[in-house]
């Protein structure tokens, strides 16, 4: 009896986990329902050649993220051929959408397992990477659009968030408020055998891959509907910041329901409510299909 029962109270909230994404997404659609009419008269354009550009330039960020990881490891003195950290990154990424964010960790570790790559090292990195990559894009957000995500502060006032940031990265610091995190969720601590100088040079890859991203991003729109290019500092930001936002809600798989509802907040500055939330919800779409394409492409490899 005490074995099943914290199987069941797991269960209990793996359901009710993917319950709230239902419900999200319910009302997101309705809501799209209800707008129908406004929609059906936006301005909308489908361009096919903006829509496949969007698509390799995301698949392209895609293969340079994977190089940033494989640098990592190579610098905690492994060496994975990039055929096989194609094939883990893409297998593993997929646990992002079961409840509790973990399972992507985890599927990373055991395939790096079976290359070779040590657990201490494979989790480590896994673990590093993923904090590098959300203060990169973090540090795009303040230092890009900052003022407009602070509520129109002055410069002054958020800059030192950015200090903040690069500070955090000094191994040390960075290793022990991990390993709090770490043990709070029950998971085993890492080492951090990096200088603050690579951690720097990691973290401005991230930036750039997420500069990538948001590049990508505003094509997406693009080839929905016109839009001015002077946006794209801040639609770069909004889709970084509702990214990281939804990765760090591990109440819902793959951060459904929470990356969109961010992103419909800051387009509907600039796109009508029903626009934004219609592009939200196939921003989603699109950013899957990417995946779905990769991981078939992983498949054969």
């Amino acid at each position: 009896m005490i074995d099943v029962m914290p199987k069941k109270i797991k269960f209990v909230k793996s359901s009710a986990k993917f319950l709230i994404v239902l419900v999200i997404l319910f009302f997101f659609t309705r809501y799209i329902y209800t707008h129908w009419t406004s929609l059906s008269q936006y301005q909308w354009r489908f361009d096919y050649k903006l829509l496949f550009s969007s698509l390799i330039l995301v698949i392209a960020n895609y293969i340079f993220l994977i190089q940033i990881w494989r640098r990592l490891i190579f610098r905690m003195g492994y060496f994975l051929k990039f055929k096989k950290a194609f094939k883990i990154f893409f297998y593993s990424s997929m646990g992002k959408y079961v409840p509790g964010k973990v399972w992507s960790v985890l599927g990373m570790v055991y395939m790096c397992e079976k290359e070779g790559i040590s657990v201490k090292v494979s989790v480590a990195s896994a673990v590093l990477n993923q904090a590098l990559n959300m203060i990169g894009g973090l540090l795009l957000v303040v230092i890009v659009s900052g003022t407009k995500f602070l509520g129109g502060l002055p410069k002054i006032a958020y800059l030192p968030l950015a200090l903040i940031l690069i500070i955090f990265i000094y191994p040390p610091l960075m290793e022990s408020t991990l390993n709090v995190l770490l043990k709070l969720l029950k998971k085993e601590t890492i080492s951090i055998n990096l200088s603050f100088r690579d951690n720097l040079a990691f973290t401005l890859l991230f930036i750039l891959s997420w500069c990538v991203y948001g590049v990508a991003f505003n094509i997406f729109i693009r080839s929905l509907t016109p839009f001015s290019w002077n946006l794209l500092p801040f639609l770069s930001s909004a889709f970084a910041f509702s990214y990281i936002i939804g990765f760090l809600s591990v109440f819902v798989p793959g951060g459904l329901g929470v990356r969109e509802g961010i992103l419909v907040f800051y387009l509907s500055s600039y796109f009508p409510l029903p626009v934004a939330t219609l592009i939200a919800l196939l921003s989603r779409l699109w950013m899957t299909a990417a995946e779905i394409l990769c991981l078939a492409v992983s498949s054969r490899l």
